[in-house]
């Protein structure tokens, strides 16, 4: 069986229609995503109503609770402590422009989603399962990892929040990240996402996507968000968490 895996859209909807034009050429059986369906760009809502028109099943990331739940402090229980300021600025202005409609959606999605897929356990969170906003970065290693998996009752984990690809197996267990759809972080700005192959062995692929950048540069522009958060977009930005 072949499933797609979306993660971290981050309201870049000309990211998102190239990512699904180039899923449907792929023969797939069911698509996911891992959340973080909001922020950083400036199609929020489309977004959101893209994912509900197809019915995609999924989770919600941190980003969306940060938007979306109804907490007192939601940037210093979801996001990252270090946050720029102008990462604020950008946040603030996406928790200002999304519609009670998108945040009701959020607000419904699981934090995972356990699946049997051909006999075998999968479980999808956004970050760690042990917290929405914990990054499993990739330089983490085996030792740091494993305690993340040992009492999971599933053979292969799949998270974002790091919007860098990853394909690791640790203590028996394959975690997989796909990746970001609108946002990548890994020095290629074009949009990336998996095909997991579920059959005798599991194995993903992670497959590249170009989109057009500069419609979604050019919104943030003319939304009055930071020129820099645009150049981020255009060169893949590298490092920073969200």
């Amino acid at each position: 069986m072949k499933l797609a895996v979306i993660s971290d859209i981050h309201g870049n909807l000309p990211a998102l229609e190239a990512t699904l034009a180039d899923i449907s050429a792929q023969g797939v059986e069911a698509v996911y995503h891992l959340g973080d369906l909001v922020g950083y760009n400036p199609f929020p809502d489309e977004v959101v109503a893209r994912i509900r028109e197809l019915g995609l099943p999924g989770v919600v990331g941190n980003y969306d609770l940060a938007v979306a739940a109804e907490v007192p402090d939601p940037v210093g229980e979801f996001l990252n402590p270090a946050i720029t300021e102008m990462g604020l600025a950008i946040y603030r202005w996406t928790r200002a422009r999304v519609g009670e409609e998108t945040r009701a959606f959020l607000r419904a999605l699981p934090e995972r989603l356990s699946l049997e897929v051909n006999g075998r356990r999968l479980l999808l969170t956004h970050g760690s399962p042990r917290h929405v906003r914990e990054y499993l970065r990739p330089r983490l290693s085996d030792e740091e990892l494993a305690p993340v998996v040992q009492d999971l009752e599933a053979e292969v984990l799949l998270i974002g929040h790091t919007h860098i690809p990853m394909a690791r197996r640790v203590a028996g267990t394959w975690i997989f990240n796909p990746g970001s759809v609108g946002f990548p972080k890994d020095g290629d700005p074009r949009a990336s996402y998996a095909l997991l192959h579920v059959e005798d062995k599991v194995r993903v692929e992670i497959r590249r996507v170009a989109y057009d950048v500069e419609r979604t540069a050019g919104a943030l522009l003319a939304a009055g968000l930071p020129p820099q958060a645009a150049a981020d977009l255009r060169h893949g930005r590298r490092g920073r968490g969200n």
